[in-house]
């Protein structure tokens, strides 16, 4: 075989897996963090200090582990499987969440010379991987809600830093509830894409 047919392979095995994975619903994720992230307003408004920052870091930590269990509900498969039946695209998906998550480096010192700033620095960090998902899944949504929630974090910190634990949160909820609903509008117009063909087919038959 050739090296032009077996990268012509290659290329056709990734088409392939590309376009399975954008026919996902990606609901259960983003579902997780609106629910881990509703938690920690409730957490930040009426908690001590000390479990406020535990809240953040045991929370954010747990959105994945939470997403696998509201997979079984949505109807989603999140079950990462091994490397050799994994997606390529979920490769590629994980490798961006493990970026994020990686980048709590650069959140710990600063949280180490003011507590108030991990917040802030978390739900930045943890909306970057919504970048790398609006470029594999081709829609504007990811794009749009790392964007604001980074300019409206920022701009929350830099005007009220000592309500960072309130109002951070009620930040990424937010963007989180249109996401939510901007993925599932997507969601319904391409099962109707799916149902189009069945019923003109079903048509013709009359």
């Amino acid at each position: 075989m050739s090296s032009s047919s077996v990268s012509s392979t290659v290329a056709m095995s990734l088409d392939q897996q590309l376009a399975e994975f954008r026919q996902r619903r990606f609901l259960a994720m983003p579902l997780a963090g609106l629910l881990v992230w509703s938690l920690l307003i409730f957490t930040g408004a009426f908690l001590s200090p000390k479990a406020q920052v535990l809240a953040i870091f045991i929370g954010t930590g747990s959105i994945v582990y939470v997403a696998m269990l509201l997979a079984k509900l949505t109807g989603e498969q999140l079950a990462f499987k091994s490397n050799a039946k994994r997606n390529f695209f979920d490769t590629v998906f994980l490798s961006a969440v493990a970026m994020c998550f990686l980048c709590y480096a650069l959140a710990i010192p600063f949280f180490l010379e003011n507590y108030r700033s991990l917040p802030f620095a978390v739900a930045i960090l943890t909306g970057l991987m919504w970048l790398p998902l609006s470029v594999l899944i081709q829609h504007w949504i990811g794009v749009f809600h790392a964007i604001v929630r980074t300019v409206l974090c920022t701009f929350a910190w830099i005007m009220y830093p000592e309500h960072s634990f309130v109002l951070q949160a009620l930040i990424v909820v937010a963007l989180y509830v249109v996401s939510i609903a901007v993925l599932e509008l997507r969601w319904k117009r391409m099962q109707a894409v799916k149902t189009q063909p069945a019923s003109l087919f079903a048509q013709a038959a009359y």
